[in-house]
């Protein structure tokens, strides 16, 4: 399975979780100034929001394939998962 957010998917994300970190996770003024200009860093077309894309994507990738098991097969009709093979 692929999943790829692209830079509009992940703004989206990024706005949603850090507005409720500012409104209910009990941080102090100085800790919502903190997460408010992180946020304004990451605009859509900025470098960091791609960079945050890409470790995003890759996050993803990564979790969606620790927990999928693929089957190849092998020998005829036998299949196994991959992770049986790499061992």
């Amino acid at each position: 399975m692929n999943v790829i957010l692209n830079t509009d998917e992940v703004q989206a994300v990024l706005v949603r979780v850090s507005a409720q970190l500012i409104d209910h996770g009990g941080l102090s003024e100085a800790g919502q100034e903190a997460v408010r200009a992180w946020r304004e860093a990451h605009t859509i077309g900025s470098d960091e929001l791609d960079r945050l894309a890409l470790a995003c994507n890759e996050a993803l990738g990564n979790t969606i394939d620790e927990r999928t098991t693929r089957m190849v097969r092998l020998r005829g009709m036998v299949y196994m998962s991959e992770k049986e093979t790499r061992s």
